[in-house]
Parts: structure tokens; sequence; C-alpha cells
């Protein structure tokens, strides 16, 4: 090339430009790894305050998880239902609406006093039942459920729980209870 040739001009867009499809391709694949590592259709814990119990048998995660049905009993006022008994901030108050109360089972509620909430809860608990089963001819199925019963939940509902449980052949239930604060 000679001293005075003019170089080829450089289209300044072209040189600016950025590859997006790197970056689209990591977010997707993020998304992807966060939505199969969280498990946000299944809540297994209900913030339930546990009644007191004087002896406790430390629960040291060491139940398998696929082998246990954690059932809770909560009041359930932060689902849009109102409480005139919690409304008044007393702590000792105690709400004996049972529309306020439900069952909780892997993310679904149920309602312990309407028929067709049970029902439901009954071929939930049927489904784990056989699970827990060796053979087709038991009755009695190994799995293990554990009842968290908020510790002002009327007993009707855990005694409701309890009674579908026996129902569906399984006996070997837990309650959840917290020890007493250290003196």
């Amino acid at each position: 090339m000679s001293k005075h040739a003019k170089a080829k001009p450089v289209d300044v867009d072209e040189a600016t430009s950025l590859n997006l499809v790197p970056m689209v391709d990591i977010m997707f694949l993020m998304l992807l790894f966060f939505m199969l590592g969280s498990d946000m259709g299944q809540r297994e814990l209900e913030a339930v305050t546990l009644p007191l119990a004087s002896t406790i048998k430390e629960d040291k995660g060491d139940a398998p998880k696929e082998g246990r049905t954690t059932i809770n009993v909560y009041h359930d006022i932060k689902r849009g239902a109102t409480c005139e008994t919690y409304a008044k901030a007393d702590k000792d108050a105690i709400c004996r609406n049972d529309e306020h109360w439900k069952v909780g089972i892997r993310g679904h509620d149920y309602n312990p006093k309407i028929k067709e909430e049970v029902d439901k809860l009954r071929g939930l608990l049927k489904r784990d039942s056989e699970e827990g089963k060796s053979s087709v001819t038991d009755r009695v199925s190994e799995r293990l459920v554990m009842i968290r019963a908020d510790a002002k939940a009327p007993y009707g509902a855990v005694q409701q729980v309890m009674n579908v449980c026996a129902e569906c052949g399984i006996y070997k239930i837990e309650v959840g209870a917290a020890a007493p604060a250290p003196e």
C-alpha cells in the first residue's frame, strides 16, 4: 500500500455492539437452576407457636423426608381472614372461630370442619399410607406423621387429623412440642 492510501473506514456500530446471546443463556440457566433448586410448591413448616412440654425428644432431622409427612394446624389470618381476637394484640387471646383454623400439608390447606376438605385430606394421607406399606395386604403403614399444632389450636382440629390418619392406616404419629425456656 502506498503511504497515502486511505484505510477502510470502520463502522462504529459494528465495533461497539455487544453479543447478548451468552448473557441470555446464562440467565436462562440461572433461572432454571433456581426453579428446580427451590421447592416453591411445598411448604413444609407453617409459622406455629408449639405448645410447651416438660420433656421432649429432640428432632434431629434423622427421619427420612420421604418417609415422614408433616401436618400443620395453624391460625390462618395472614391469607386475608380478619380475626378480632388477634386484632386486640393480646398474646394470650385464643381464637375459637373454626373457619380461621387450617390444616396444612405440603402447601395445601384444608379446613377440618368442612367434610369435602377432610375427604381431600384423607385422599392425600391415603396415598402417603400406601407408600409406607411393604405389601398390598398390609393394613398398617410404616409412614411417620408429625403433627405440628399451634398451642392455641382447638384440640378438635388435631383430633380430626389423628382420626383421618388412623382411618388411612397410619399409626406412627408424633406431635410437635417446644422445650420450656431454661430458668
